[in-house]
């Protein structure tokens, strides 16, 4: 059974020890001295995989990611680069490609460079080939 007396004396004491790992993230200066320990803890744990510490650090680090998708969201890539990025991934040629959908080699030669916009026909087919949602090139 759990002793919450003691819990909350040791984890009082934790707080103590390091409190930039239990402070909340609530600002950009929380976000620095929250990323710094975490730099820390990282040199101390190493690459020892079952470190007593390791759990802190995963615990740590999705605060920190929590806070930045919060506050520094990345916007969605334009459709071109997500296909060219989607072509390298998968190693397919726009040749290839077009085999694949039935799309016209030179209409995703002008969807590569930007030069044309997706329809909904293109994102149907793309999404299809590469098994992604077809919003991804909308």
């Amino acid at each position: 059974m759990t002793n919450f007396s003691q819990l909350s004396s040791t984890f009082q004491q934790l707080q103590g020890l390091a409190p930039e790992a239990f402070t909340p993230i609530a600002s950009e200066a929380d976000l620095i001295s929250a990323t710094a320990f975490l730099q820390l803890l990282d040199r101390e744990i190493g690459d020892t995989v079952s470190h007593p510490l390791a759990p802190l650090a995963e615990t740590l680090m999705q605060r920190i990611m929590a806070y930045e998708v919060e506050h520094y969201p990345i916007p969605p890539a334009a459709p071109d680069m997500e296909l060219r990025l989607l072509m390298k991934e998968h190693g397919v040629t726009q040749q290839g490609l077009s085999e694949a959908t039935g799309i016209d080699q030179g209409q995703i030669s002008k969807l590569t460079s930007g030069k044309r916009t997706f329809t909904a026909e293109h994102a149907r087919r793309l999404g299809r080939h590469f098994k992604v949602s077809p919003s991804v090139f909308l």
